[in-house]
């Protein structure tokens, strides 16, 4: 019996790496830990444990090592974007002390890759297409003047994940009405058309192997809402090709559009996604993979992708007063 501690289990991206586990063909106990005492993945734990904020780094690396050494948990899965940097700097530590395998990337792909204005540099300086990206304070003169732009364009937060706080700006008007509020944000070329958006589920293996899935997808509150399994050599050798050029492993996310130049990326994710559920029902499950190769030290095979479609919906967890 294998001991899974899934962090930040009131998450979007936690409900969807428990899904994925949930379609695992081992058997296995799950723990959940969130900052939160009633969250909706705990109902979905074995066990479930409330844990200090990571930002607290030595308060919450010694409670999480707390439990770990008594439940005798094997490996952790962060889902949350600070305990995944966190814990990222943290793999060797809990290795060799706790004999437990933290699931995530080295801490400097993830810090470059959780960085979109340094992640856009590294796309540049690699050669991997990418929608033309600015830092505001760069833009703007001292005056608060901007240079000719063309509209549309995407404003987006410099670190965090998920859509949260991103505009479509449709005039310099706009723009520095949004500057005002939020100068540390980042514009973006805005890409078309906007029926031809991927998101690539990846898992890169430790003999770099690369695996692919592709989805088309639709969004909703900058969520995928409705996907397609999509079978397109090319699109899937620029996937390919791309990830080789990281040095990102195991199980990583590629968003991108299809334009008229060809395939573009907009991000590179070094983690689980929130396709990650709904990938793993199509027959690609990296939680699966990444436990079987680096846990279990099977040899990877090519996953057997199911053609279909999926729609999103809320659910709710209720529990009543007896």
């Amino acid at each position: 019996m294998m001991n899974i501690l899934v962090t930040a289990v009131g998450s979007e991206l936690s409900f969807s790496v428990i899904k994925a586990l949930k379609l695992v063909k081992f058997p296995f106990k799950l723990y959940g830990s969130d900052i939160h005492k009633e969250v909706v993945g705990k109902y979905w734990c074995d066990k479930f444990y409330q844990v200090p904020l990571a930002a607290n780094e030595a308060a919450y690396i010694n409670r999480l090592k707390e439990i770990v050494q008594s439940e005798g948990i094997t490996a952790i899965i962060p889902t949350n974007d600070i305990e995944i940097l966190t814990l990222s700097r943290y793999t060797e530590d809990f290795l060799n002390t706790c004999n437990c395998l933290i699931i995530a990337n080295a801490a400097k792909e993830v810090e470059r890759f959780n960085d979109k204005w340094l992640s856009y540099k590294w796309f540049h300086e690699h050669g991997i297409p990418c929608p033309l990206t600015y830092q505001l304070t760069d833009l703007m003169d001292p005056e608060g003047h901007l240079p000719d732009l063309s509209f549309p364009m995407i404003l987006k937060p410099r670190i965090g994940g998920g859509s949260r706080s991103i505009f479509r700006i449709n005039s310099a008007e706009d723009l520095l009405k949004y500057s005002q509020i939020m100068p540390d944000h980042l514009l973006q070329e805005y890409l078309y058309p906007d029926n031809e958006e991927y998101t690539a589920g990846v898992y890169r293996t430790k003999i770099d192997e690369v695996f692919v899935i592709i989805l088309k997808r639709t969004l909703k509150f900058g969520m995928t809402n409705t996907a397609e399994t999509v079978f397109d050599s090319d699109l899937e050798n620029f996937v390919k090709l791309s990830i080789l050029k990281t040095n990102l492993s195991g199980s990583v996310n590629v968003q991108f559009r299809l334009t008229d130049q060809g395939p573009m990326v907009l991000e590179i994710n070094p983690r689980f996604s929130g396709t990650t559920g709904i990938r793993a029902n199509f027959g690609f499950n990296d939680v699966e993979m990444s436990i079987n190769e680096l846990i279990l030290n099977h040899k990877l095979a090519q996953p057997d992708i199911k053609k279909g479609f999926v729609l999103r919906y809320f659910e709710e967890q209720y529990h009543f007063d007896t």
